[in-house]
């Protein structure tokens, strides 16, 4: 299934791992890319020197490509990131934004990237950000959904993965969000995707470091446990149902936005360190899944997930199809 991302990116299939904070640690970013995609660090507010730390801790895992994810909103810690990445180089650089994307900001930090030699990967949630980022100098753009897991984004994955398509061929797109089955990334790849990024599904791999708790929670979930939260912050984000969540959407409909947005940024100091990191997942501790929780319900190997769905769907697309309307 080699193509334009893998030839850019330098790997064996064109999958690649979302960046997940305390979850995309070195041992999942290492394993991904030891089978074949493209392991995402997912730096987030990490220090300078934790994150060399874990370029180091990946080095040590595995000598194929990899990157370090960089969210592009103004402030200090995206110059820690920036400026630790261009003292440790490394071969690709996944930059996420939460907000409208800013063609001058996104373009200089492009630049910074790509000065040491990385490759720039843009996630985007709509179509005037993946215009943006074309025009800013992305070496490949992924559309992220609303179906995708953590910080929720506001448009259908098919709609903006056809919008990408139809005004962007310079740029190799991806899709993202709710993606988990071979039929999937085959109807993908025939809307025009050139790849795609899955994150719940490789929070539950079986080399992700993420508690056992939190991979349980995952595999028990139904579609209908995932809830969105946080509205009213301006940066929602989709959480399996538990008594944290239950609380954070109580707040919000008994309180105005401003003064939600206070009481919920109180409330969930600390969430995801408490679940993935401590096992929490019933009371205090946010587990930041996708709405594709539903179709999971194994744990599988980085391998399996990568090169069997790539396999499988490539299968699928060889097969004759008869297609009558």
């Amino acid at each position: 299934m080699e193509n334009r991302v893998c030839k850019i990116l330098g790997i064996e299939y064109p999958v690649v791992q979302g960046a997940m904070a305390w979850t995309s640690m070195a041992p999942l970013v290492g394993a991904v890319s030891e089978a074949g995609g493209l392991g995402v660090l997912g730096c987030g507010f990490m220090p300078g020197p934790v994150i060399a730390g874990q370029i180091e801790a990946i080095r040590s895992i595995t000598e194929k490509p990899f990157a370090c994810n960089i969210f592009l909103d103004p402030g200090p810690q995206l110059e820690i990131n920036c400026s630790t990445l261009e003292k440790i180089p490394v071969p690709a650089v996944y930059l996420d934004t939460l907000n409208l994307l800013d063609y001058e900001m996104a373009s200089r930090i492009y630049e910074r990237m790509h000065k040491t030699g990385a490759k720039v990967v843009a996630k985007v949630n709509c179509l005037q950000d993946g215009l943006v980022a074309e025009k800013a100098g992305a070496d490949v753009i992924i559309a992220k959904g609303v179906e995708g897991g953590g910080h929720k984004a506001r448009i259908s994955g098919r709609v903006l993965l056809a919008e990408l398509v139809e005004n962007i061929s310079s740029v190799p797109i991806l899709a993202s969000g709710g993606i988990y089955t071979a039929r999937q990334v085959a109807g993908l790849f025939v809307a025009g995707a050139e790849g795609f990024e899955m994150g719940t599904a490789f929070m539950t791999s079986a080399e992700c470091p993420t508690h056992p708790n939190v991979k349980a929670k995952v595999l028990s979930a139904i579609d209908d446990d995932v809830v969105s939260c946080g509205e009213s912050t301006g940066e929602p984000s989709w959480q399996i149902r538990n008594a944290l969540a239950e609380k954070l959407i109580e707040i919000e409909a008994n309180h105005p936005r401003a003064e939600a947005a206070k009481l919920l940024m109180e409330a969930s100091a600390g969430s995801l360190a408490k679940a993935s990191r401590d096992g929490e997942v019933e009371n205090e501790g946010a587990v930041l899944a996708g709405q594709v929780c539903g179709l999971i319900h194994e744990i599988k190997t980085c391998r399996e997930l990568i090169a069997g769905l790539c396999t499988e769907a490539e299968a699928i697309l060889q097969k004759p199809h008869t297609i009558g309307f």
